[in-house]
């Protein structure tokens, strides 16, 4: 009797057993990260291409023709378009700068005037458009030096008559005002080229022309003498009462001689 129920109790301490191991969850294995491996070189980023901006070439601006046939290594220096005065002394109270054109009104004894502050010597000269309200002669371009009414005063320039005339002044006094050379008379209100030109051992040069036809010129070329070298020249326009001066587009050159 005892030793069936030891095999029962046997029986059932098995089955149990057997239970308890099946009912036993599987323990999840937790896997341990593994370090990701360092790159042997470090990487650069990708950088987008720059290029250098743009810059819209300054355009050359070259000297009429006309110039070239009167003169020699004709260079540019500079060029004024009157879009500002910075270049000039001039008088706000006479004179005014109206949409990049100067226009002079003439005061009595010739008071008005423009004139360029950078001063020039042989080898360089000056070229620009102009027009007249009446060409009566009451207005001027001139190359001057010194001081006026003492020995050491200098003045070559033209009159803007309707046929234009030389003005001419040493020390105290005129050396003339003869009519130019050439076929070009002046009309009022019309649009005219001017160039002017210092050169060696005294000789200067004057062109006036109708930039709508070239053949029409006045042109005044004097060698006046030793005294008229080695000096500083200032450029001035003038105008007299009763006269309107208009001027544009200033370009001052460099030239090697006078033809």
């Amino acid at each position: 009797m005892n030793s069936r129920l030891e095999v029962v109790a046997c029986l059932v301490l098995l089955t149990a057993c057997s239970q308890a191991l099946v009912s036993q969850p599987t323990p999840t294995s937790t896997a341990i990260p593994t370090d990701t491996p360092s790159p042997t070189s470090t990487p650069h980023p990708t950088s987008t291409p720059t290029h250098p901006p743009t810059v819209a070439p300054t355009p050359t601006i070259e000297l009429p023709p006309v110039t070239s046939e009167f003169l020699t290594d004709v260079g540019m220096l500079s060029y004024d378009p009157f879009d500002n005065m910075n270049n000039w002394q001039w008088d706000r109270q006479t004179s005014a700068n109206n949409n990049g054109v100067f226009e002079m009104q003439g005061t009595s004894f010739w008071a008005s005037n423009l004139s360029l502050k950078q001063h020039l010597s042989e080898g360089e000269g000056i070229l620009l458009s102009f027009k007249v309200r009446s060409a009566n002669g009451q207005s001027e371009f001139v190359f001057v030096t010194g001081d006026w009414q003492t020995d050491s005063f200098r003045q070559f320039g033209i009159y803007n008559h309707t046929r234009p005339k030389a003005d001419l002044f040493q020390g105290k006094y005129g050396l003339g005002g003869n009519d130019l050379y050439g076929n070009l008379n002046l009309h009022a209100d019309t649009w005219y080229n001017l160039l002017m030109a210092i050169g060696d051992n005294g000789e200067f040069l004057a062109v006036m022309w109708d930039p709508n036809s070239d053949g029409l010129r006045a042109i005044y070329n004097e060698t006046i003498g030793e005294r008229w070298t080695g000096k500083e020249w200032q450029f001035r326009p003038k105008a007299n009462e009763g006269e309107t001066l208009f001027v544009d587009d200033l370009y001052r050159f460099s030239f090697g001689e006078i033809k």
